[in-house]
């Protein structure tokens, strides 16, 4: 309540109204609808007293009362909004001073197909009929509602009046983070933070925002969910996001567009595996017996993650493994795109290599010279192991364990090492050049940026390496394909460690073969597993490890995390001028279909009041036990507020709809309690620019002098603006006695004692307190009309 009289009585044309008598000769002592004149005469008696200067608080109980007596939900002393006090509030003061006597009776204007202009001004005279006040005058303004219906495409255009803008706020906002990996290999993943609603956003809101900072095509995006090195899910363009939170892996991948290839461009979906996965077994999968030094567990060879004590074993553990009996994921995957006539073996592994060396570390170790690749140390295990390769085995309806888990080769368990004369440090990551090793050891390292092994070229082929493929013999200059990388001499004679699966959509793999410079033919839907090669007993291997991420910050995204939860009054205007579907239970009854409707309603300002409130809607109900509040920053100007983009009615040049801020309410707290303070200024008369008293802080019975840039706060709840260059012309007191003799003695009778009783209960020294009656109003303000320029206040009292 405090909050919502301190701003009102800062309201320039308001205070002038009640302070020089003006509402005297407006007061409709008749109006069933008014309080016979209390309100009005009980508000001027309160405005007296808070600009009076002799008090230091004043408690309004009697303004209250005279509310409580028409509206019953403010009786007491609990809490109430705001919004809701101040709108009943106007609307009593509009009661008490209408100047029509007698309302007639008035329907709704509906276009018809006739000019805007011509049906607004229809509109507001009919409304101007029935409701003719100050209040009117000064806060009163038009807005134009467009319904359409979804069947008949029926248009209902109406005019309607409004006393405040109720905006609605943005929703809440999560912040994703989203890893973006160019169609380029050699381009570092970059991260970049987006910041989308909590409800019914799209993956078309990252595609733009991605768009926006990496200046790509929003069309050539695509977006996964990456969970346990796995993509979870890929998500099309209009896919909700609302199960998506923000501590989830996001990864957006550029792709190759075929406007620009002219030709079929192959999408692959890539993840990365490997042979042996690096995790320790010391017990059998099906008996859980531990591994004895004695006797040798044997793995699966076909995921490499469980072992048993013999056949048996495996095949009673076969039904419970087999949904689970697949190699282990490891690093980031990752989405390659080759146009068609470029997907060559070679160019396929160039691109896996690239995009995989973000996420893993990949060493080869020593070896001793004269040898292609290094062999474990020589222990009793090797004597009794048997060779590795057997096919994997398929599953099977009847829970049997099938034929070929039957043949399998089992292998003991053995989890890699190196040679005891090579320690730790001297293990080199595949992807880093200039590694310090000393002597003949540097010079056998694999170079994974180089391609190939450092030994003489002479030597490699007695040395088992494999042999070069056509396209490694006679490599050809390919077309120009933005994101396509001429392989340098080094990645030609390359030997990959690692090889390439091809999982097709029934999830069955098959090895590919490198087919030279001829492209490969891959089915559409299908995907690719880079097995690397660590199985130490083979003669080529690698020591492979997963780690986090490498990627760079995009700057242009610094400030999305400030944004999370940032709004402007802009984007809340937006809001309000949004076409939206009416819910079933406010369904439109359309004159055409002659039934309800859930019509398209779309709200458009058609002319602005001189005075305009505006309520954010920080409160949300979403049923009847579920009530939120959001506590979102809303940025809001204090000067310069310029409103022609949203004003669609005529438009004067000479007098635009700019704004200055005067008052702002505040509130603090949730749903069940909260505080209300509230900011205001007394605006210059001829200016509102300028101030007659500058910006303070109500904070119930405590007025405190604050700073302009304390005034836009998270809080702000009701805003109050005041147009420039747009009097109000306040009607004359002469009209008084005209008035006056039109009451009758019973009115008469009935002002008098509401009078009195308002200005007893006003709080007011008895002996200071005027005996007001419908004759003596005007002794209210006594002040001449020169102190009127700066005057001296007070503050009310909280008592609600």
């Amino acid at each position: 309540m405090n909050s919502v009289i301190q701003s009102l009585s800062n309201t320039r044309e308001l205070r002038d109204y009640f302070h020089d008598q003006s509402f005297e000769s407006e007061i409709n002592y008749n109006n069933p609808l008014g309080t016979g004149g209390r309100l009005a005469i009980g508000f001027a008696v309160l405005l007296r007293a808070l600009w009076k200067g002799t008090h230091h608080a004043y408690q309004p109980s009697k303004l209250k009362a005279i509310v409580a007596s028409k509206a019953s939900q403010f009786t007491g002393y609990a809490q109430h909004d705001a919004q809701e006090f101040m709108a009943f509030l106007l609307d009593g003061l509009h009661e008490d001073l209408n100047r029509i006597q007698n309302k007639p009776y008035t329907e709704t204007v509906d276009s018809d197909g006739r000019p805007d202009e011509v049906v607004a001004e229809e509109a507001w005279e009919r409304h101007k009929m029935r409701n003719d006040s100050f209040i009117v005058d000064l806060f009163q303004g038009q807005y134009k509602s467009k319904l359409v219906c979804p069947m008949c495409f029926k248009v209902s255009i109406t005019f309607d009046p409004f006393l405040y803008l109720s905006v609605p706020l943005p929703q809440k906002q999560k912040l994703l983070t989203v890893f973006f990996f160019a169609k380029e290999p050699h381009i570092k993943p970059i991260k970049i933070l987006v910041s989308v609603s909590k409800e019914n956003a799209s993956a078309t809101d990252i595609f733009e925002a991605v768009s926006r900072n990496m200046k790509v095509k929003a069309g050539i995006l695509r977006l996964a969910e990456v969970v346990r090195n796995r993509f979870h899910r890929l998500f099309l363009a209009s896919q909700s996001l609302d199960t998506v939170s923000p501590s989830d892996t996001l990864f957006c991948f550029e792709v190759h567009s075929q406007d620009l290839t002219k030709e079929r461009v192959v999408e692959l979906q890539v993840q990365q595996r490997l042979v042996i996965p690096n995790i320790s077994i010391n017990k059998c999968a099906a008996c859980q017996k531990p591994q004895q030094p004695d006797e040798k567990l044997r793995r699966c060879t076909s995921c490499y993650r469980v072992a048993y004590c013999n056949q048996t074993c495996q095949m009673n553990h076969w039904s419970d493994h087999k949904n689970q009996c697949r190699a282990e994921n490891i690093g980031c995957p990752f989405i390659i795109s080759v146009p068609e006539s470029r997907l060559t073996y070679s160019r396929l592994t160039q691109l896996l290599e690239g995009y995989s060396r973000y996420s893993v570390n990949v060493f080869q170790p020593p070896f001793q010279p004269g040898r292609i690749s290094p062999e474990p140390p020589p222990s009793k295990m090797d004597s009794t192991q048997p060779s590795a390769g057997s096919n994997p085995g398929s599953e099977t309806g009847d829970g049997k364990l099938p034929s070929e888990v039957q043949e399998r080769d089992f292998r003991p368990v053995h989890r890699p090492h190196i040679t005891s004369s090579v320690s730790e440090p001297l293990l080199t990551s595949a992807f880093s050049k200039g590694t310090n090793l000393p002597g003949r050891e540097r010079e056998s390292i694999h170079s994974y940026d180089s391609g190939f092994s450092e030994l003489r070229p002479e030597s490699q082929e007695h040395l088992g390496c494999e042999k070069e493929t056509s396209y490694e013999k006679a490599p050809k200059p390919e077309a120009a394909v933005p994101g396509y990388q001429q392989p340098s001499a080094s990645v030609r004679f390359h030997t990959p460690q690692f090889y390439i699966k091809l999982i097709d959509p029934s999830n069955k793999e098959q090895k590919m073969e490198d087919k030279g410079d001829a492209p490969l033919e891959l089915p559409d839907n299908a995907s690719l597993a880079m097995v690397w090669k660590n199985n130490e007993r083979q003669k080529e291997y690698v020591l492979v490890e997963s780690k986090e991420l490498e990627y760079v910050e995009d700057p242009s995204s610094a400030n999305e995390a400030a944004k999370a939860g940032y709004f402007t009054l802009e984007q809340c205007l937006n809001l309000f001028t949004k076409p939206e579907v009416l819910a079933p239970e406010e369904a439109w009854y359309c004159p055409k279909c002659k039934q309800h409707r859930e019509a398209s309603k779309q709200l458009m300002l058609w002319w602005l009041p001189n005075v305009l409130i505006i309520q954010l809607k920080r409160f949300s109900f979403r049923n009847f036990i579920w009530r939120d509040k959001i506590n979102d920053m809303v940025e809001f100007p204090i000067r310069n507020l310029d409103l022609s983009k949203f004003c669609i009615g005529q438009k004067d040049d000479r007098q635009p709809p700019v704004y200055d801020l005067y008052a702002v309410i505040n509130h603090y707290g949730g749903m069940i309690g909260g505080h209300y303070t509230a900011y205001a200024r007394l605006p210059n008369d001829k200016n509102s620019q300028r101030s007659d008293v500058g910006w303070r802080l109500f904070d119930d019975s405590t007025v405190t002098t604050v700073d302009e840039s304390h005034v836009v706060a998270r809080h702000a709840y009701v805003l109050f603006y005041r147009r420039r260059n747009s009097p109000v012309v306040r009607p004359s007191r002469t009209r008084g006695a005209a008035r006056g003799a039109e009451c009758t003695a019973e009115a008469d009778g009935a002002a008098s004692q509401a009078s009195s009783q308002a200005a007893r209960g006003a709080g007011v020294d008895p002996e200071d307190a005027p005996q007001l009656t419908p004759d003596s109003v005007s002794g209210l303000f006594s002040r001449p009309a020169t102190e009127h320029c700066a005057p001296a206040y007070g503050n009310v009292e909280e008592v609600d």
